[in-house]
């Protein structure tokens, strides 16, 4: 898999004013300590005028139509920023990640909006067509054309909430010991070379999607966290890959891991969670009653599971 390519639109150039010590005698700008740089006395602070990329952030509305009792019927989802790009994965992510729908054919097109409505890019207005005779439960419509952040609901509401939204089992006996815990290890570097959206502009979250002999199969990035594994998951479903009985699937996030994370995991049917940082308390609460294998602080120097540790083989001192 090569670096995910960068589009023109995803990127900015703009103006800054850099501060960075430099070495009088070399002109070396690397980030040494302040301490050694006292001791050395070879060292001054360097202002300079040049020219920066930064990660562009839009925003996203996406409009359901669906036909029903011979009436076409419109209504705006949600108004989300994120990163352009991969706009019908994440579309598509979203949209299973919340129980709308359940399966790809449940979609009959996903296209721009024709007409711009408020002056502004019709390129940020999408428009979702369900097939004939599919009506979705937009029972958690208001939650989104209100507000959307990465936090989620909240307490036992969310638990209830995803109780109802899935049915997906993720225990499967095969899938004991299954994970070296070393191979582990290996994994958020694999992700990071890919992220070349991060190495131009250092202002996004990745998601990366192992299978379960552990090779990168997506990578994807944005400025939300959420849409980044929205992304992702929509990238999955559209790609249909699910050759094995019990397929394993490892997800790899690149910050901390909030019970919203968890919950796409879940609905996507994602046995393995792992993230850069630390998971919320409500996050390991789903984990656990999903058995979904949750693990935190990710790096190739260890990492802590926080349930499903049946998992991972244990033939470590």
């Amino acid at each position: 898999m090569t670096n995910t390519e960068i589009s023109e639109y995803q990127t900015k150039a703009v103006n800054k004013v850099s501060y960075a010590f430099a070495c009088k005698e070399t002109g070396d700008t690397s980030h040494n300590t302040l301490a050694k740089m006292s001791e050395k006395k070879q060292t001054k602070l360097i202002r300079k005028n040049c020219v920066d990329t930064v990660i562009v952030e839009e925003p996203l509305q996406i409009t359901l139509s669906w036909l029903e009792q011979g009436k076409v019927n419109n209504k705006v989802f949600t108004i989300t920023m994120r990163t352009p790009g991969d706009d019908y994965f994440l579309i598509i992510g979203l949209l299973h990640s919340e129980g709308i729908i359940k399966q790809l054919s449940h979609v009959e097109s996903i296209q721009m909006a024709l007409e711009d409505i408020d002056g502004e890019g019709i390129d940020n207005e999408w428009l979702v067509t369900f097939t004939s005779g599919f009506i979705p439960d937009l029972s958690s419509l208001d939650r989104y054309t209100v507000s959307y952040s990465s936090c989620g609901l909240c307490g036992t509401t969310s638990l209830k909430s995803l109780q109802l939204k899935t049915e997906i089992n993720l225990s499967f006996p095969e899938h004991k010991n299954i994970i070296k815990a070393e191979s582990l290890l290996l994994l958020s570097s694999k992700m990071r070379s890919q992220q070349n959206l991060f190495d131009h502009t250092g202002g996004v979250h990745g998601a990366a999607l192992f299978d379960q002999a552990l090779n990168l199969q997506k990578v994807h990035e944005d400025i939300g966290r959420h849409n980044a594994v929205d992304k992702v998951i929509g990238s999955l479903l559209v790609s249909d890959k699910s050759p094995q009985v019990a397929p394993l699937w490892i997800l790899l996030v690149s910050g901390r891991i909030s019970f919203e994370i968890v919950q796409k995991a879940i609905m996507a049917g994602i046995n393995v969670l792992m993230g850069v940082g630390s998971p919320s308390a409500l996050a390991i609460q789903a984990a656990q009653q999903f058995d979904l294998t949750l693990i935190g602080f990710a790096s190739d120097k260890g990492f802590n599971v926080y349930h499903g540790d049946w998992r991972i083989a244990n033939n470590v001192w």
